[in-house]
């Protein structure tokens, strides 16, 4: 670790990209700590910010929409904007279509698309928080109409500047901009919970050395589980793949290479679409008067009851499936592989091969499916059988578990990357 620091620091490039991003970092968290002017804090303060899909929004933000800052959306817009756009792209609008197939200039075009209708998302979901949570908390001091549209043009102008700086970590940092965003936001909060969970487990009687053990036990469960997530987040598929190369006009040969398939291609999104299709009726029924039919709504779309928990399960995997086969298109690798003279051993090029590849991204998704299932559920099921952790203020495992491990292996991946190029350039001389 202390190697890998000083390789980081060394190397002038690499440690101006590094504080460039850390400083892009810190100017996110110092607006994600401001609140929007106008808000009432104290009557925020009892809201249930943290429950339902208000709970995935302020997870991703870091607790920005709790605090109502001027970063409340966080990047919540423009990720729902980029499934949709990608969703609209598998032939059911032609130009989206068409401009999947173009390379870097349709990408461009797309990502226009995108950041549109991210602003559209952003003063929708403004518009709808702000009213909602003020009928219900009265978070606003002011309730005329230029009150709601000043507050509403704060969180659009915050989703969008956050956006600006995710894209400054993309193109002059280290990293994804994006999810490093959601990752600081959540890393962030990790210190007081730790410290929180400890004061809840914790009592100081006679008890004390045995709850010390107890908390020093789940350190370690939630170590374990860190571990059991960065294992599956690395674990491949790999397909071997054989490329015809000639070295003279008689003599060919055959040089071997893979294809990788993660066991976990779709990444935290099937957890965060199942949890935000179930939260949302919840959501929507908690500001309506409490009858028999709301009752039997949050039941159902519950998570922590039998049946919204099957209904949880069975969503994951079922997104899962749908998100990973978005992710790798069989078809178009058959076809690149074909182009390029490649074929997959004791496979025929063509159909055979795409249904190869598509028979093979099947079963590894069953493993990745499970894998997801079982960190969703660990948070839920663990309360019910070790009634200690009851009042941890952490969660072991859960969706933030996933997004902090994918997104550390991804920015530590990609900056060894770039300290391997710089020492293989330097054995070169002019």
């Amino acid at each position: 670790m202390l190697t890998f620091l000083k390789n980081v620091f060394k190397k002038g490039e690499l440690r101006r990209k590094v504080i460039f991003t850390l400083g892009i970092l810190f100017v996110y968290r110092l607006g994600a700590g401001i609140t929007i002017p106008g808000v009432n804090v104290g009557s925020l303060s009892s809201s249930d910010a943290t429950n339902g899909i208000f709970g995935i929004m302020n997870l991703l933000g870091g607790g920005t929409l709790e605090r109502f800052s001027l970063f409340a959306l966080g990047v919540s817009p423009y990720i729902t904007s980029s499934i949709i756009i990608e969703l609209l792209s598998m032939d059911v609008i032609p130009a989206l279509t068409r401009w999947r197939k173009e390379g870097n200039t349709g990408k461009k075009k797309k990502d226009r698309v995108t950041r549109v209708l991210t602003l559209l998302l952003a003063a929708l979901q403004g518009g709808v928080l702000t009213y909602a949570f003020d009928t219900s908390y009265n978070i606003l001091v002011d309730t005329s109409i230029w009150s709601y549209i000043y507050v509403v043009l704060i969180m659009m102008a915050g989703s969008m500047l956050a956006i600006w700086l995710g894209d400054q970590i993309t193109q002059k940092g280290i990293g994804n901009g994006v999810s490093l965003l959601i990752f600081t936001g959540i890393v962030s909060n990790l210190p007081n919970a730790f410290l929180t969970t400890y004061d809840n487990l914790v009592t100081y009687d006679s008890g004390m050395w045995l709850d010390i053990a107890w908390y020093v036990l789940f350190v370690v469960v939630y170590l374990s589980i860190v571990v059991f997530v960065v294992f599956t987040e690395g674990a491949i598929r790999k397909i071997p793949v054989n490329y015809a190369s000639s070295t003279s006009v008689t003599m060919r040969t055959r040089e071997q290479t893979h294809m990788p398939i993660k066991i976990n291609s779709s990444g935290v999104l099937p957890v965060i679409f199942a949890s935000s299709v179930l939260a949302a009726p919840r959501t929507i029924v908690s500001f309506m008067k409490a009858s028999s039919t709301t009752k039997m709504i949050n039941t159902i779309f519950n998570y922590q009851e039998p049946v919204g928990f099957c209904l949880y399960i069975l969503m994951i995997i079922g997104f899962t499936f749908f998100y990973s086969n978005l992710q790798i298109d069989a078809e178009k690798i058959s076809d690149d592989l074909k182009k390029n003279g490649g074929s997959i051993h004791g496979v025929r090029t063509g159909i055979e091969t795409k249904n190869f590849i598509k028979r093979v991204l099947n079963q590894v998704t069953v493993a990745g499916s499970l894998t997801l299932c079982i960190i969703a559920a660990i948070p839920i099921i663990t309360p019910i059988i070790w009634t200690q952790t009851e009042n941890a203020n952490l969660s072991l495992g859960g969706t933030g578990l996933i997004i902090v491990t994918g997104v550390a292996l991804e920015t530590v991946k990609q900056i060894k990357t770039y300290i391997t190029r710089k020492e293989y350039h330097g054995y070169i001389r002019k």
